[in-house]
């Protein structure tokens, strides 16, 4: 989103933008965005500084930490970008979007409070108990 300093007028300014999570390079091996992320903001110029509030909201595909299923959840974060700017500048706040979004990841994705994981033994998922678990629990020499 670039913002130009001498459009914004006294009482501050709305703008949404829609942007292509591919174009941001933000996969990590364990979050995936497919789906186009939402921003909403709030634009305030008070003499050199460009204040910008930003709610962002997108769907992320995760890898759940404890039985690496993967699992759909919503992301939702906001910030205060702050700028020091002259009146004829344009700001782009795209790379300031992307390390918010990032920033917002959870540390430990789980898809479930109770994920039970996989068994230390044979690696069956424990939350998929179609079978009856028959490992024993232990290793074997």
């Amino acid at each position: 989103m670039k913002i130009h300093v001498n459009r914004i007028p006294v009482e501050g300014l709305h703008e949404e933008a829609m942007y292509d999570p591919r174009t941001l390079d933000i996969d990590r091996f364990d979050v995936h965005l497919e789906n186009p992320i939402t921003v909403s903001s709030f634009i305030t110029k008070v003499e050199r500084e460009l204040v910008v509030d930003v709610e962002i909201s997108c769907q992320i595909r995760l890898v759940c930490a404890r039985c690496l299923g993967s699992f759909e959840s919503s992301l939702h974060t906001s910030a205060t970008l702050n700028y020091q700017v002259m009146p004829t500048d344009t700001v782009d706040i795209t790379d300031d979007i992307r390390q918010e979004i990032i920033l917002a990841y959870p540390m430990i994705p789980v898809c479930q409070q109770g994920c039970k994981g996989l068994c230390s033994v044979c690696g069956q998922n424990l939350n998929q108990e179609i079978l009856p678990h028959k490992c024993s629990g232990k290793i074997s020499d």
